[in-house]
């Protein structure tokens, strides 16, 4: 009995660990997203800074090195978003692999890309404000 008890235990525990794997995946996935997201929204920004300034060139607020710096760093924080998801994922499946596998040990990507998402708003909202 014993040994089919074994076997249970250990399936339960495979199936828990593809679980997690599948979650770690789709994870990976979300963080492509929101790098697609963050991506597309820079280069229209700018695009978009680009033509408004093309049609007046003393369009109030816009200037071109504002809109290319607005956008480049919306599109630098995509690439970081995708590259820490990664590095999440792969640190995720090792976690899985290994036998003494804690869910715990996870780093905080969201929320250190969450803090720099915060940090442009913030910055964004300084040089509306200011009118800079």
């Amino acid at each position: 009995m014993t040994d089919s008890s074994e076997n249970s235990t250990q399936l339960s525990n495979d199936l828990a660990r593809e679980r997690n794997r599948e979650a770690a995946d789709r994870t990976l996935l979300a963080w492509i997203r929101t790098s697609l997201a963050m991506i597309s929204f820079g280069f229209g920004l700018e695009r978009l800074g680009q033509a408004a300034v093309g049609f007046d060139g003393n369009l109030v607020g816009f200037t071109g090195i504002r809109t290319r710096v607005g956008g480049a760093i919306l599109v630098s924080l995509g690439i970081a978003a995708t590259l820490a998801g990664m590095w999440e994922h792969r640190h995720m499946l090792r976690a899985i692999a290994r036998d003494d596998y804690r869910y715990a040990d996870r780093p905080p990507i969201a929320r250190f890309m969450g803090i720099s998402l915060v940090a442009v708003g913030i910055a964004a909202l300084a040089v509306i404000v200011a009118g800079l």
